[in-house]
């Protein structure tokens, strides 16, 4: 059994956790590590977790493998480099950092001590995704020419107005850092990177400080182009579609998919569904024990947080 800590315990930080409480043969949670363990003491007997108040504390006295962090981006840098120290290989959930150089410094960091460092892109692990991706390997497929997304949701409109998820320093492009971030991984990850970026974002409602409606105009490297929109104030929405010179494929509220090749008529396979998060848990522990790749490819999230940085950069200058 591969044993993690978690750091943060918030609403994200406990789906993890239950996600293999108690259901996973291959890993679990055995600890936490809080500013304030008497916060959360209730949740964490609940998930039958030690809390300590340092990385350092758990590792001597949990049994701790591996770390997964559930914490505000821009503090990734500072502690996944602080984390090396242990040599323990490090989850940490998405967007890695806020902009490139960050996100290459922590890269580098966890090469140079050879530390294993995933990234949660839960959307990889989806069987629909999977399912997608072999449709369009299909020479039948034709050219990819177009992708279109959309994860729209209330997100951080329904938290706590005190989350650090509400400050413009951890969400400075609307719904982009919580849920387009995952569209644009998917994105990149078919077409190879991104050349070209259009970005607008705007406050229409004026009952937050985070814009509620962002899109982006993307043009690939490979000469496709692309769209994506999140919008915070609506109610939840994921959709991505690929176009290809002789069909086209579409992934609707992550379980259902449709495509169409040539002139035979649309067909919707029964895809089954499976818990993400415990998935790509799983692909974090076993890229630990065997020492391979994690799934999401380290150049694919360097790739993606260049293209949010331009997005922030380029915000309605147009």
């Amino acid at each position: 059994m591969f044993n993690l800590a978690i750091i943060g315990l918030g609403k994200w930080g406990q789906t993890l956790v239950k996600s293999v409480q108690n259901k996973s043969k291959i890993t679990k949670f055995t600890s936490v590590v809080s500013r304030n363990p008497e916060k959360i003491s209730k949740i964490s007997k609940q998930l039958n977790l030690k809390t300590f108040k340092t990385v350092e504390d758990a590792i001597k006295n949990s049994k701790v493998d591996g770390i997964v962090m559930c914490t505000p981006h821009s503090t990734h840098e500072k502690d996944i480099i602080n984390l090396t120290k242990f040599k323990k290989p490090i989850f940490v959930e998405k967007p890695l950092a806020l902009n490139y150089l960050s996100a290459k410094k922590i890269i580098n960091a966890c090469k140079k001590k050879k530390i294993i460092l995933a990234v949660g892109h839960n959307r990889r692990f989806l069987n629909t995704y999977n399912f997608l991706k072999k449709i369009i390997n299909n020479k039948k497929f034709g050219k990819i020419t177009h992708l279109e997304g959309s994860f729209s949701g209330k997100s951080s409109f329904k938290g706590s107005e005190k989350s650090w998820r509400n400050t413009i320093k951890e969400t400075p492009l609307g719904g982009m850092t919580g849920k387009g971030i995952h569209i644009t991984d998917l994105m990149i990850n078919l077409t190879g990177g991104f050349k070209k970026i259009i970005s607008r974002s705007k406050n229409q409602l004026r009952n937050t400080n985070l814009d509620d409606t962002t899109d982006l105009l993307i043009e690939f490297k490979n000469g496709a182009t692309g769209y994506l929109s999140t919008i915070l104030a609506t109610v939840k929405y994921w959709e991505i579609k690929v176009f290809g010179s002789n069909g086209w494929i579409k992934i609707e509220d992550e379980k259902k998919l449709s495509y169409k090749i040539s002139d035979n008529e649309v067909k919707r396979p029964n895809i089954k569904f499976e818990d993400i998060e415990k998935l790509e848990l799983e692909a974090f522990a076993k890229s630990s024990i065997y020492k391979t790749k994690f799934p999401v490819d380290l150049k694919e999230v360097l790739e993606n947080t260049r293209l949010f940085e331009e997005a922030v950069r380029l915000k309605n200058k147009f």
